[in-house]
């Protein structure tokens, strides 16, 4: 049996037809999580109602072949002791790579939805009577609204042109929040649309804030971005317990900076509009550290800081992203050491087991200690540590001089 073959099979059609309701259902957002479709009597009869052993035998080589070829893995939640494979909780996680994807739509005659409106809105945008060097721009960066057309969604564009009024100074997800049909994040990152739109250098509707905890650690002299607020909690006790017993810690003199995400990369935060820092203040941390905090956001271009973060290839992207605003950011090896040990020992998770299965390769951030070891050990295993594991399997911190 070849591939071809095995994607005509009816058990291979019934689960991948699935696979792709459930990613035209929920748009792009369903890249970014596990997708995995049970096997079960319901999914897959040709396992569970087989007619005789060679039957079944076929069948999961129909899925085997599927694995071999990229589009997915077979996954047994229970152990082997627990029996058959038809007794271990099977299921067939499929892969959100795009070129699996784009094999898979390709051979069942399944477009992307919404492919077609791109060419519909370069057509309504050219036939508007719009200055030319705003078409220039809103043709190349159509708006995609679900289950709204293409005409409906660009009348709206246009109606925050005519509703245009500076002095209510509004926020970019209000004016979206009222365009739009009270979806607030229609505009997020397309500001460039609003201002050439506006025929504004700038967009005049600023983005959203971006909130950032803030921690002084006995001093400001460097920034620790940390990822999780688990860590960053952690990170704040054992600075406060290092400073009671007279000791010095690996935080010492940093800033810790709670960044959820991608936020703390956002350029914005570097703007005096863009960003909202939520200083802690108790005896280690005062605002007598505030003034050299903001000389190194908003003054000093290389200014020292690190970052801190699950060891996955997200991590790696809001370091990369880090360092596009704070171009002397690194990779804060007193965190990251244990977790790459902890990789190239065999620990750590597969990425399907964490729902990471959507992440993308980051082939490179700029930071040596990040390229040279971080990402190979990600690469070379295939596998992630989240940043919380630390604080259980290694113990405080400052245990890792």
């Amino acid at each position: 049996m070849n591939i071809e073959s095995a994607l005509a099979d009816p058990l291979a059609k019934r689960i991948l037809a699935k696979a792709l309701d459930r990613l035209d259902k929920a748009g792009a957002e369903a890249r970014s999580r596990v997708l995995r479709i049970a096997l079960d009597a319901g999914t897959a009869p040709e396992i569970f109602a087989a007619g005789s052993n060679d039957d079944r035998e076929l069948a999961w080589h129909v899925l085997e072949l599927l694995q071999a070829s990229g589009f997915g893995e077979i996954h047994l939640r229970k152990a082997a002791r627990y029996g058959t494979r038809e007794e271990r909780e099977p299921g067939f996680v499929v892969s959100t790579d795009p070129g699996a994807e784009d094999r898979l739509r390709a051979f069942y005659g399944r477009p992307r939805p919404g492919l077609g409106r791109y060419a519909e809105w370069r057509a309504i945008v050219e036939a508007s009577d719009l200055p030319d060097d705003i078409k220039l721009v809103l043709a190349a960066t159509p708006i995609v609204v679900r289950d709204r057309g293409a005409s409906e969604v660009f009348e709206a564009l246009m109606s925050i042109r005519r509703a245009h009024h500076p002095e209510l100074n509004l926020m970019l997800r209000e004016v979206s929040s009222s365009a739009f049909w009270g979806l607030s994040k229609v505009l997020d990152g397309r500001s460039d649309i609003v201002a050439a739109l506006l025929g504004e250098n700038e967009c005049p509707y600023p983005e959203q804030a971006v909130h950032l905890d803030v921690y002084f650690a006995g001093g400001c002299s460097w920034l620790l971005f940390i990822e999780n607020r688990t860590s960053f909690e952690r990170a704040i006790h054992e600075a406060r317990i290092a400073a009671r017993d007279r000791r010095s810690s690996l935080y010492q003199g940093a800033a810790l900076i709670y960044c959820s995400g991608f936020l703390g990369a956002a350029r914005r935060t570097r703007r005096p509009d863009g960003a909202r820092f939520f200083f802690n203040f108790d005896e280690l941390s005062d605002f007598s550290y505030c003034a050299a905090f903001h000389e190194f956001v908003y003054r000093q271009t290389d200014a020292p800081a690190a970052f801190w973060g699950d060891l996955d290839y997200s991590g790696m992207a809001i370091l990369a992203g880090l360092r596009e605003i704070f171009p002397a950011c690194r990779a804060w090896e007193p965190g990251y050491a244990p977790m790459a040990a902890q990789l190239l020992s065999g620990g750590g998770h597969s990425p399907e087991e964490a729902g990471k299965s959507g992440q993308r390769p980051v082939a490179a951030t700029g930071c040596d200690y990040a390229d040279g070891v971080l990402i190979p050990a990600i690469m070379n295993t295939r596998r992630f540590v989240d940043q919380e594991w630390i604080h259980i399997q290694c113990g405080a911190a400052d245990d890792h001089r």
